[in-house]
């Protein structure tokens, strides 16, 4: 099973990932990093659960609508928490026929080592490094990215 130390160490910050897409895509997540509003209760929980030890790592495609949502609150998360969430962008569709789910090379090595199936997918490491939990898309248990990463961490610790 793969972990933390399977994503490559000069991999951006979130907020850096948004400053290296094209002029094409930068300006939507832009547009929702200025717009959203973080929900500050969990960015307390989260910022002590990153002091503790736990990783959020993302993978995502720039053409991706979901991307283009969740990329800019973990540019804000981390911006909130005072440390980096890493961010790979530039996943891209393999060719028609292929029997892969994203072309890798060019996308992220990663992709291929978590099995990473969707664009965005949130990866939760705990402090030794194992993934404990991912959002897939969106969130499915909260209502917003930050309070469903919360939610993945405390289930952990509770299991």
């Amino acid at each position: 099973m793969p972990s933390l130390g399977d994503v490559r160490a000069d991999a951006p910050s979130s907020s850096d990932a948004i400053e290296s897409l094209s002029l094409r895509h930068k300006g939507g997540f832009n547009r929702q990093r200025n717009d959203y509003k973080l929900n500050q209760e969990a960015v307390d929980k989260i910022k002590t659960f990153t002091e503790e030890g736990y990783t959020i790592v993302s993978l995502f495609a720039d053409w991706c609508g979901d991307a283009r949502r969740a990329i800019p609150v973990l540019a804000l998360l981390e911006k909130e928490i005072g440390k980096d969430i890493l961010c790979l962008g530039g996943m891209t569709k393999p060719p028609y026929g292929s029997d892969k789910n994203w072309a890798v090379p060019p996308s992220p090595l990663e992709v291929d080592a978590f099995e990473v199936t969707s664009s965005p997918t949130i990866l939760i490491f705990d402090t030794e490094g194992k993934e404990i939990g991912r959002i897939k898309t969106r969130q499915k248990m909260t209502p917003s990215i930050e309070e469903e990463i919360v939610k993945i961490i405390e289930d952990s610790r509770d299991s």
